[in-house]
């Protein structure tokens, strides 16, 4: 008698433990799919942030290419005066 209610609660000791581990197991599977999806999103904007930078120094190189032409074209309509 002893031993089967020993057994019992064993028994519903270990069917708790096993829901809960399967608990814990679908919540730390969520878990990783949610650091998988921010890791990729970081990469993306990091790539993105990359990117308009390079856009600026090149749209910052060609505007003073263009202001250094008109102080040139200005210098020469100031000379034809």
């Amino acid at each position: 008698m002893i031993q089967c209610d020993l057994y019992d609660k064993l028994r519903v000791e270990y069917e708790v433990n096993v829901s809960r581990l399967k608990r814990i197991q679908k919540e730390n599977y969520q878990l990783r799919n949610q650091i998988d999806m921010l890791q990729r999103d970081a990469n993306y904007w990091h790539s993105q942030a990359e990117k308009s930078e390079k856009n600026r120094i090149e749209l910052e190189k060609d505007y003073m290419q263009l202001e250094a032409q008109l102080k040139i074209w200005k210098g020469k309509a100031n000379d034809m005066q």
